[in-house]
């Protein structure tokens, strides 16, 4: 069975977790994911338990997303091999679109009733230049900590993240199975259209 990624994670409450990928800057974070890591999460935190609540956090969070989330390499992973047929233009158009959809989705339920106590592990080695950093999330809502992974990948500006795996699932292999069958009906128009569409219908905050 499929799963939707949008509701494996909003329904969870990690939303604040992952969208704490984005944010740090200087030196020592951009050298070592573990520090980049950590304090991103922190300052992503900070902002959505600021006393703000969900007003404007799309786009106060936004720079920070686009910094340190590695957002057109997830958007080329999430087409797969499809990703290769599309026009520039089109390339360009799906990243945008994209990215929009992700940082409005998470930014919907970004901010809970109290904020998460987060236990991180030892990162583990994939390739030169990738890394995988576990955590377990204990949130207001949970019960037992949820097991949430970070895939960190070495680009020219530093550490950024390509992919997070919620209870070992991965939020990129899921938009891969529904966008490829998109990709095989219509090609890039058709996956233009179906992320405009998301992008107009209002967020279900219940989702």
């Amino acid at each position: 069975m499929r799963l939707d990624p949008f509701r494996l994670i909003l329904k969870s409450a990690l939303v604040p977790l992952i969208l704490a990928v984005v944010g740090s800057s200087g030196a020592a974070s951009a050298d070592d994911p573990a520090t980049m890591l950590r304090s991103s999460i922190d300052e992503i935190l900070s902002i959505a338990y600021s006393g703000h609540g969900n007003e404007n956090l799309p786009a106060r969070v936004r720079p920070s997303l686009e910094k340190s989330f590695a957002l057109d390499l997830v958007t080329r992973q999430a087409m797969g091999p499809g990703w290769r047929q599309f026009s520039a233009a089109e390339q360009k158009r799906i990243t945008d679109l994209f990215s929009e959809l992700l940082i409005r989705t998470y930014s919907a339920r970004v901010v809970g009733t109290e904020r998460p106590k987060i236990v991180y592990g030892a990162p583990t080695e994939l390739a030169s230049d990738r890394r995988e950093i576990p955590t377990r999330v204990t949130t207001s809502s949970s019960s037992d900590p949820i097991a949430v992974v970070y895939r960190l990948i070495k680009l020219p500006a530093g550490w950024r993240v390509y992919d997070v795996l919620i209870e070992g699932v991965s939020f990129v292999a899921n938009y891969r199975a529904q966008f490829d069958q998109i990709i095989q009906k219509g090609g890039a128009p058709a996956v233009i259209r179906t992320l405009e569409a998301k992008l107009a219908a209002p967020v279900d905050s219940r989702s």
